[in-house]
């Protein structure tokens, strides 16, 4: 029996680099993408580390059960219907809301400030926020390419910014020259931010001057628009605009439809967002404090092509409890459907898991 398993074994190892790429592609979770590799060096060597296969990006919990006895961090991976725990260094935590490109931001026994990969358990400390992360402060990590990532954190009230890189920058810098901005995305060494006017600011990371100011889409009504969001998708900036259909509060997520730009820059260096019909093979993820990002598609996760996810919240008086779903809006044809129910206890920040 052992001389049988043992040649199955090597029948298995020896499968083509192309069949094992078609195989660990299609795995919908990255625990089950971790157990692929682990079955032996042909498959480690065949799926490597920065090939991970697309994924629906892991739910974060937003509250627990006691504050000091909170001593882990809950994700939910919708792809396999798994929990997974992450154990904190302190007391407490509380995690800092946001959509987070591979890393959660959380603050450890109220006063310092963690930036902690949930899959790998590796953390970095970062300096002392900025502004009162478990007040009013918003974080989110982005991808600075070459250079790593950058940790952002911005003001819920006066909605200024302020980033750092970790283990380069010794504090944060901080751009707080105006107080009519809303919502901001990193792309291409710059920060775009949107104002209450609907214009977007351009500014430069390395100097925060502001570089340029882009005009709002032309026929836009942003009186109207619930959400109005920036991501950087495929080397191009989109900016989509969330819309009820009755131009009044969306009594259910199918009352929603998204305006999608994509920003241009025409002769002269002048930009102007124009609007576009599809977003081609990406797949775009918002939440309600603004940030987004783009992964790819992949049919094993549930993720389609050319779409929109975002969360509904609805609280139902009669039950005296609220329900959540994760919305997928299509570009295609502008339909809305309900892919994920969520528990009550997991609100719309997550994580896109990294190894």
């Amino acid at each position: 029996m052992a001389e049988v398993m043992e040649d199955r074994g090597d029948q298995w190892s020896l499968l083509p680099p192309e069949l094992l790429h078609l195989i660990y592609r299609k795995l919908p979770d990255t625990g089950d993408f971790l157990r692929f590799r682990a079955v032996c060096k042909a498959w480690r060597d065949g799926a490597p580390v920065s090939d991970q296969p697309p994924q629906l990006p892991w739910i974060l919990e937003h509250r627990g059960t006691g504050l000091q006895a909170r001593q882990q961090l809950r994700f939910y991976s919708h792809s396999s219907g798994r929990m997974y725990s992450v154990r904190a260094g302190g007391r407490s935590w509380l995690l800092a809301s946001g959509a987070c490109q591979g890393h959660a931001v959380a603050t450890v026994d109220l006063s310092r400030t963690v930036m902690y990969n949930p899959f790998t358990g590796e953390g970095r400390a970062l300096p002392p926020a900025p502004y009162k992360p478990w007040h009013d402060g918003v974080f989110h990590v982005v991808d600075d390419g070459e250079a790593g990532c950058l940790v952002v954190n911005t003001s819920a009230k006066t909605r200024r910014f302020a980033y750092c890189r970790p283990g380069v920058d010794a504090g944060w810098n901080v751009f707080d020259g105006r107080e009519d901005m809303r919502h901001s995305a990193y792309h291409g060494g710059r920060f775009f931010v949107n104002t209450a006017a609907g214009e977007t600011l351009a500014i430069e990371a390395a100097t925060c001057a502001v570089e340029a100011v882009v005009p709002p889409p032309p026929g836009e009504n942003f009186a109207t628009a619930r959400g109005d969001f920036l991501v950087g998708s495929r080397g191009k900036l989109l900016r989509a605009v969330q819309h009820p259909r009755d131009g009044n509060q969306a009594a259910s997520a199918a009352d929603y439809y998204v305006n999608m730009y994509q920003l241009d820059v025409r002769g002269g260096g002048k930009a102007a967002w124009s609007k576009v019909e599809t977003i081609g093979d990406a797949v775009l993820f918002f939440d309600d404090h603004g940030h987004g990002f783009s992964l790819e598609p992949n049919d094993a996760a549930g993720l389609r092509r050319d779409c929109v996810y975002f969360v509904h919240e609805k609280r139902t008086w009669v039950e005296f409890c609220e329900y959540r779903f994760l919305c997928r809006y299509s570009m295609k044809d502008g339909r809305v459907d309900k892919t994920v129910q969520l528990a009550d206890t997991f609100g719309n920040t997550w994580v896109v898991p990294s190894l």
